[in-house]
């Protein structure tokens, strides 16, 4: 049975809520100014953008910390200062991104970090408008349309040079009860290693971004996020102070050792899923 929410921890919620939300409406407002040199200086207006993006979600970072009772320890292979890359997770609550911004932060690249997202949502005030202005990248689900908007964007990046984590959630959406029951008889019909704790990942999302950034990006960072029990926290439950332990293991891939094929990188994201299905079994049963 679903407890209810205690009267304190629904006052914690909401204060946390105006304390996440709130401020960044004011930096919508910071960003909008960058317009003025948008076309004068696309340089600084991406390093401007990159400053609001560092402070704020910095910010978000230490609520959750000190008012959410959030949680994260990280274990990872050496990752070199000022490296670009592709940062690949398994995805099962929105709290994955609080845990993705700790990252960023625990290794100085936080303002770096593009995500992509849902096209309806760069008109949503605040989140949206944000991404828009850190030209993250905005996904129609047609995807006719959106490789080519996907190619076409991350070519940018490497025109223009700048510095560049992309997060990418192969998996395409949240792990839920009823996604993770589909993907285990998709593999039973074919023949493919049944899942337990991750969904079988979308090739093409992960085939488009490599193309994208071929010769730009000099690894792929491969996030395992934990959560005790396997159960992540809800959005709301950490805005209430429900918060828990997380453990998180990063694996880097030198993009020079990825396979060279579309089939071939195809099976590499498939091999790297099988394992961190297993990966998965033994971080949860270590809380």
């Amino acid at each position: 049975m679903k407890q209810k929410m205690s009267p304190l921890a629904g006052l914690r919620a909401f204060l946390f809520s105006v304390l996440v939300f709130g401020p960044l409406l004011l930096v919508n407002a910071m960003q909008m100014i960058s317009i003025l040199w948008l076309y004068v200086s696309p340089s600084l207006f991406r390093r401007y953008n990159s400053f609001w993006a560092d402070t704020y979600w910095s910010f978000v970072v230490w609520l959750a910390r000190n008012m959410g009772g959030f949680r994260v320890s990280f274990e990872s292979d050496p990752l070199p200062p000022g490296e670009n890359a592709i940062i690949l997770s398994n995805h099962q609550s929105a709290v994955d991104i609080v845990v993705q911004l700790a990252f960023g932060q625990n290794f100085g690249r936080l303002g770096d970090m593009k995500f992509f997202a849902k096209d309806v949502l760069k008109y949503i005030p605040g989140p949206g408008w944000g991404m828009v202005f850190l030209d993250c990248i905005f996904m129609k689900r047609d995807w006719t349309r959106d490789r080519a908007n996907v190619v076409r964007q991350l070519h940018k990046f490497k025109e223009a040079g700048a510095p560049i984590w992309v997060n990418l959630y192969p998996e395409g959406t949240r792990l839920k009860p009823s996604k993770l029951k589909a993907a285990q008889e998709f593999a039973r019909a074919q023949n493919l290693p049944v899942p337990r704790n991750v969904l079988i990942p979308r090739i093409k999302g992960f085939l488009a971004t490599v193309e994208g950034l071929e010769g730009y990006v000099e690894a792929i960072y491969d996030l395992t996020i934990a959560y005790p029990n396997g159960h992540p926290p809800t959005l709301w439950e950490l805005l209430s102070a429900k918060g828990q332990d997380v453990k998180v293991e990063i694996k880097r891939y030198s993009v020079k050792d990825i396979p060279a094929s579309p089939e071939q990188r195809a099976q590499w994201l498939m091999d790297l899923y099988q394992a961190k299905d297993n990966q998965l079994d033994r971080l949860i049963r270590s809380f």
